[in-house]
C-alpha cells in the first residue's frame, strides 16, 4: 500500500496548508514536517539551481537580522508529480526524492468495528505481531500495509476465524489540542475517565496534570458514539475497570504549554481554522531596470556577502558592466534590506504607475482609460495581463494569525511562531511557490477618499484605537487617515470581487487582493487570479476594458447598498473579529479566507453611499 499522498504544489504554500499543516486526505490525516526533514532535503535536491526561485528583491527582503539573515535561495516546492499507471489505491510519485515528509496526526485513532481506542505506537505494534504470526509472507511489507492504519485486534479474529474480510481502517480522533506557542498535541485520552474528577485548575483556568492519573493499570479503551448528535453522546469506556465519561466539556480543557506557564493548549476540532494560519510573504516579480541580468544580479550578491569589493566584481563580472552601475545595484540591494511590508509593496506600486505599457520578463500590462471612472475615485484602471507572483511561507501561528511584518521585525506578543525549518531563523532555504496569472489593477484619488473620511471620523477613530490594541494589527496603521483609506480601497476590492463572482461566475476563492495602502499617496488595489483557476486564461484581463468594468463597478456599488442583513449590518458600529469590521458581513461584503490578505476584517460598506 502507497506511504504517498498526492496534493497540488501550489496547495504546499497557502491559506490551508504548508510546514506544520494538517492534510486531510483518504489515507488519513498527515501533519507537514519541517522542510529539512523532507526527503526532498536529505537528497540535496534544494541545492540543485533548477530548483531555485528567481525573485532576488524577494530574497533580500527576507535577509535581514531579524527575519532570516544567513538564507541563500528561495526553493521551488518539489513537483509532487504522479506516475501515470498510479491508481487513486497505489498511488505513486515519479520521483519517490521529490516528495515532502509528514506524521499522522491526531495520533489517536479508534476502530469503527470493535471500537478500540489507542494512539498509533499501540495500534503498529499489536498490527506488527499480528502480521509476524499470521501472515508472515507479508512481514517485509508490513509497514506499507499498516498505510492507511488498520486494527491488527480485527485482523487477528479474521485471520484466526478465516473471514473474508481481513481487516478495517482505523478513524483519526477529530479533537486534538493546539497551543498559542505553535505547537500541537494529542488531547491525553488515557486519563480523559478520571479528568472531571481529579483534575484541578489552576489560577490563570490551566489544569494541573501533576497527579492526573489513569483510571486503571490495564487500561483498554473504547470509543463509544451514542444516539445522542452532542459531545454527551461521545463515551470514553475502559474495558478493563467499566469506568466512563462522556466528552462534554472538552472544550473547556485548558493545559499549560510551558513552565513559564505563558502559553497553554485549547481544546479544537482538528478542522477548525484556528488551528493553522501560515505567515506568507508575497512579491510580484519586478523585472530589473539596472540592465544587469538576474544571473549577474546573483553573482554581485555573493560576492557581496564574501567581503569582495566592486572593484574585484567589475573583475569577476569581465567588466561586462561600468563600476558605476554595479555600485548603483549594490545600493538598490541594501534598499530592499529590511524594508517594511507598505515599503516593499511601493516599489511594485510605482513600478506599475510609471510604466504606461510594458512587456518584458513575465510582467504585461497596459493602462486602460479611466475617465469615466474619476467619479468613484479611481485615476487609473490596468489590464495586467501577465504576472509572477512569488509566495514563500516563512512560519506559521496556531490559535491566532500573525501579520509577516510583525514576524520579520520580531515585534510578538502573545502568540509565538514556529520556523517551517528546524534550523528557525538560521535556516539558509525557504520554500515558495511561483504563481503565473493575470489581474487589474486600479489606483485612487486621494481627495474622494478623504471625503469619506470626514464623514466616519467617529467610527474610524474607534476601529483605530482597537487596531493599537491589537497584537495582530498594532502597527498596521499609523494613522487615522491611513486606516480609513485602507477601508475604503479594501471595501471596493470586496465588492468587485463580489461582483466578479456574481456577474462573470469567477468564485472568490478563485481570486487574490494585493492591496497598496500607506498614509502618503499610495491609493491602490491589485485583483488577481493565478494559473488553474477560474478565470486565469484571458477571463479576468478582460474585465479592464473600460465600459466593461465601469459597467461591473456600478453593479458592485449598487449591490452593496442591499444587504440581507440589514438595518443590523448597514448601522454596525463593530462586527466580525475584533470588531474591526463597520458594515460588512458575508451577505455583503466578505470574501473567501484564501482571497483576502486581512482575515476578512477592516471593511465598510458605508464608503459606497457616504464617499460622493
Amino acid at each position: 500500500m502507497s506511504k504517498y499522498i498526492q496534493t497540488q504544489t501550489r496547495k504546499m504554500v497557502g491559506s490551508f496548508a504548508g510546514v506544520g499543516a494538517l492534510i486531510e486526505d483518504t489515507k488519513g490525516v498527515v501533519k507537514i514536517a519541517p522542510i529539512d526533514r523532507w526527503v526532498f532535503f536529505k537528497q540535496n535536491k534544494h541545492l540543485d539551481s533548477q530548483n531555485h526561485i528567481n525573485d532576488n528583491r524577494l530574497l533580500y527582503r527576507l535577509k535581514n537580522d531579524k527575519g532570516f539573515p544567513k538564507i541563500k535561495s528561495l526553493i521551488q516546492i518539489p513537483g509532487n508529480v504522479v506516475k501515470g499507471f498510479s491508481n487513486p489505491k497505489y498511488v505513486q510519485p515519479s520521483d519517490q526524492d521529490n516528495v515532502a515528509a509528514g506524521n499522522y496526526f491526531p495520533e489517536w485513532m479508534f476502530c469503527s468495528k470493535c471500537h478500540r481506542f489507542k494512539s498509533i505506537r499501540d495500534w503498529w505494534d499489536k498490527w506488527s505481531h499480528v502480521i509476524d504470526q499470521y501472515d508472515r509472507s507479508n512481514s517485509k511489507n508490513k509497514a506499507d500495509f499498516f498505510t492507511p492504519p488498520k486494527c491488527g485486534f480485527c485482523y487477528e479474529d479474521a485471520k484466526k476465524l478465516k473471514r473474508t474480510k481481513s481487516f478495517y481502517d482505523l478513524t483519526q480522533v477529530r479533537f486534538i489540542m493546539t497551543s498559542s506557542d505553535g505547537d500541537i498535541r494529542d488531547i491525553p485520552w488515557d486519563k480523559w475517565i478520571t479528568y472531571k474528577k481529579q483534575s484541578k485548575s489552576k489560577e490563570d483556568g490551566t489544569v494541573d496534570l501533576s497527579n492526573w492519573t489513569s483510571c486503571c493499570k490495564e487500561q483498554d479503551l473504547r470509543y463509544l458514539q451514542g444516539d445522542f448528535e452532542d459531545l454527551a453522546g461521545i463515551l470514553i469506556k475502559c474495558k478493563e475497570c467499566n469506568k466512563q465519561a462522556n466528552l462534554a466539556g472538552i472544550f473547556g480543557l485548558n493545559i499549560s504549554a510551558n513552565i513559564e506557564k505563558n502559553h497553554s493548549y485549547k481544546s479544537v476540532i482538528r478542522t477548525s481554522n484556528s488551528v493553522y494560519y501560515p505567515i506568507l510573504v508575497h512579491s510580484i516579480y519586478l523585472p530589473s531596470e539596472s540592465g544587469i541580468s538576474d544571473e549577474d544580479q546573483l553573482k554581485i550578491r555573493r560576492s557581496i556577502a564574501k567581503g569582495k569589493s566592486v572593484d574585484l566584481i567589475f573583475e569577476i563580472l569581465e567588466e561586462a558592466y561600468s563600476i558605476d552601475e554595479i555600485q548603483s545595484y549594490i545600493d538598490s540591494i541594501d534598499a530592499d534590506s529590511e524594508l517594511k511590508e507598505a515599503d516593499y509593496r511601493r516599489k511594485e506600486y510605482q513600478f506599475i504607475l510609471n510604466h504606461q505599457q510594458y512587456d518584458k520578463n513575465d510582467f504585461i500590462f497596459a493602462h486602460k482609460s479611466a475617465v469615466g471612472l474619476k467619479k468613484n475615485g479611481i485615476t487609473n484602471l490596468v489590464k495586467v495581463s501577465r504576472l509572477k507572483m512569488t509566495t514563500v511561507q516563512t512560519g506559521y501561528t496556531r490559535q491566532e494569525p500573525l501579520d509577516a511584518d510583525l514576524f520579520l521585525s520580531g515585534d510578538i506578543d502573545k502568540i509565538k511562531p514556529q520556523y517551517t525549518s528546524s534550523n528557525a531563523k538560521n535556516t539558509e532555504y525557504l520554500l515558495g511557490v511561483e504563481n503565473f496569472g493575470e489581474g487589474i489593477f486600479i489606483s485612487f484619488d486621494s481627495n474622494v477618499i478623504n471625503n469619506y473620511i470626514d464623514k466616519q471620523k467617529s467610527l474610524l477613530e474607534k476601529i483605530f484605537e482597537k487596531s493599537k490594541n491589537s497584537p495582530l494589527f498594532k502597527t498596521k496603521f499609523t494613522s487615522v487617515r491611513h486606516l480609513g483609506s485602507f477601508i475604503y480601497i479594501h471595501t471596493l476590492s470586496h465588492l468587485l470581487m463580489k461582483e466578479l463572482e456574481f456577474s462573470c461566475g469567477y468564485p472568490t476563492v478563485s481570486l487574490s487582493e494585493r492591496l497598496f495602502v500607506d498614509d502618503n499617496d499610495m491609493k491602490g488595489v491589485l485583483i488577481y487570479t493565478v494559473g488553474g483557476m477560474d478565470g486565469s486564461y484571458g477571463g479576468l484581463a478582460s474585465q479592464a476594458n473600460p465600459d466593461k468594468f465601469k459597467d461591473l463597478l456600478d453593479k458592485a456599488l449598487d449591490r452593496a447598498t442591499d444587504c440581507a442583513s440589514d438595518p443590523i449590518c448597514l448601522h454596525s458600529e463593530g462586527q466580525g473579529v475584533g470588531e474591526m469590521n463597520i458594515a460588512a458581513c458575508y451577505s455583503c461584503a466578505l470574501v473567501a479566507e484564501n482571497a483576502c490578505e486581512s482575515f476578512n476584517s477592516f471593511l465598510d460598506r458605508n464608503m459606497t453611499l457616504i464617499s460622493n
